[in-house]
């Protein structure tokens, strides 16, 4: 019986997974549902409180200003067409990649909302807005089955459903797969970066990973984007970046020096002051960046 027990239990717990979701759907509910990490939250207690912690966890709520830019001006005048799930992406393959399981008619509603949360006059509908949207971020399933193989960065087809990668294959009570890649900077450059989207576009919301190859690693620079935010003083899934004072500080040095004067302006000496700043940039990449 116990084992029967044992059994049931660890096949609740798979089927409870969320999935690598490869359904269309029409809901934000039920596409929150599929990428879901309130199951990871069970047996990954720390790494789920983490990443609440990070803008990871705010990945659509915290740049709204930027994505209204881009549907309101973007789209619907520069480009002078409707709001379409094809162009959101374009924020949306960074921002939200589950969007892409989206159908065309939630595409269009999240693109809405997205402007509504900024430029809704009724405090109430745009607080509702906001809370909508919260539900789309970049969480675990995210990172460790959606973009773990994506094209761009590895030939290794497509994640295989339900399995969770990561560093190291584990024993757990679900599917585990060894991924190399997600321990490289160039995972993280998939996002933090220049982004080129199916049509040829270019999309420039940060170039970190840019200056990370052309002016950090030329000149012998070792150190992954994984060593600096995650490994360095166990910041974990916190992924502390331009937002967080103390790892700013860890970038920066600023020397200041002054020196003090009187200057003689006719028949009067004036005390002036020269300050002379260097500012160095002890990261691995252009600062300050998205």
């Amino acid at each position: 019986m116990r084992y029967l027990a044992t059994f049931f239990l660890i096949a609740a717990f798979i089927f409870a997974l969320p999935l690598a979701a490869n359904a269309e759907f029409n809901t934000i509910d039920d596409l929150a549902k599929a990428y879901s990490d309130e199951t990871c939250k069970g047996c990954h207690a720390k790494i789920y409180d983490e990443w609440k912690k990070s803008y990871h966890s705010q990945s659509t709520i915290h740049s709204l200003g930027g994505i209204r830019n881009f549907v309101a001006v973007g789209i619907q005048k520069e480009w002078d067409r409707p709001i379409n799930k094809k162009d959101l992406m374009k924020c949306f393959h960074c921002h939200a990649p589950q969007l892409s399981q989206a159908s065309d008619e939630l595409a269009v509603k999240i693109g809405k909302l997205i402007v509504a949360a900024v430029d809704e006059k009724d405090e109430a509908k745009k607080a509702a807005a906001k809370k909508e949207l919260e539900k789309l971020n970049v969480g675990c399933v995210i990172c460790h089955n959606t973009i773990v193989n994506r094209p761009a960065i590895a030939s290794l087809g497509v994640p295989e459903k339900d399995a969770m990668y990561g560093p190291a294959e584990v024993s757990a009570p679900h599917k585990t797969m060894k991924s190399n890649i997600i321990k490289e900077s160039v995972f993280c450059g998939q996002c933090h970066g220049i982004y080129n989207p199916p049509d040829s576009d270019l999309i420039m919301c940060n170039t970190l990973y840019d200056s990370y190859l052309n002016t950090y690693t030329p000149y012998g620079g070792q150190q992954t984007c994984q060593d600096c935010h995650m490994k360095e003083k166990n910041r974990g899934h916190t992924f502390p970046g331009a937002y967080v004072a103390d790892i700013v500080k860890e970038g920066i040095e600023v020397t200041a020096d002054a020196t003090g004067y009187k200057h003689l302006t006719g028949t009067k000496w004036v005390p002036r002051i020269i300050v002379t700043a260097d500012i160095y940039n002890k990261s691995g990449h252009r600062t300050p960046d998205g």
